[in-house]
């Protein structure tokens, strides 16, 4: 009886869904309604300003009004900000930091146990919105799970790097309105006997026996390699 690599993975239930609040926020996140900048002025004041972002994309700082930030990128935002007040508030500088960040609504449909629509933070990535829906069904591929934007699939994650060699560089970041896409299961080989992990494995594009081996985790030390 020997199961499908990497289901177990969505056995337990997860935890908690606490928004995500202690990670550094990545220069290229993208600002949005609802997320909170805070600015720390300093100089001939001392001030920390916390400002949210409207539905129409500004934020409303006291001295010089509206400053429009939405659908940049963090960097881009922060730089703006800093250089109005460095240019228009005599002897004061500017920190900008994020704050909270706004709550995103995206789809997780295909072979997936609770298809449907979740809310999850800003800073949420393509696992998280996975565990959210309950992981994967048996049936559904664990090796080209796609991130589609406006009709167009922009990244395809394939969880073996995550589960064989811990690589999440392929786990990208989420934005409003992206649908995570599982499809149905690909060709599949069985290894068992003398290998360190047994187990029905998910092919992708054309394997050897010996890429087979290396996703079993190799002999073990009875095996015959001949």
């Amino acid at each position: 009886g020997l199961k499908p690599f990497g289901y177990d993975l969505f056995d337990q239930a997860v935890s908690t869904f606490s928004p995500i609040t202690d990670v550094p926020v990545p220069a290229d996140y993208v600002v949005g309604p609802g997320d909170q900048l805070r600015v720390l002025l300093y100089g001939s004041q001392n001030r920390n300003l916390p400002l949210v972002v409207s539905r129409d994309g500004v934020v409303n700082f006291p001295e010089l009004g509206p400053i429009a930030v939405g659908g940049m990128r963090f960097s881009a935002a922060k730089a703006n900000i800093e250089n109005r007040v460095a240019q228009q508030m005599i002897g004061v500088r500017a920190n900008v930091t994020m704050g909270d960040t706004r709550a995103i609504r995206v789809f997780v449909l295909g072979e997936v146990r609770q298809p449907g629509t979740y809310t999850v933070s800003g800073l949420a990535s393509m696992t998280s919105a996975l565990f959210a829906s309950g992981g994967v069904k048996p049936i559904g591929s664990l090796r080209d799970i796609q991130l589609k934007r406006q009709g167009a699939v922009v990244r395809r994650l394939d969880l073996y790097d995550l589960l064989i060699r811990g690589d999440t560089a392929g786990d990208a970041k989420l934005q409003p309105g992206d649908v995570i896409f599982i499809p149905p299961i690909g060709p599949v080989v069985t290894v068992e006997g003398e290998v360190k992990r047994p187990a029905i494995y998910e092919l992708r594009g054309e394997t050897g026996v010996d890429g087979v081996l290396q996703m079993a985790g190799g002999f073990t030390t009875e095996a015959d390699p001949g």
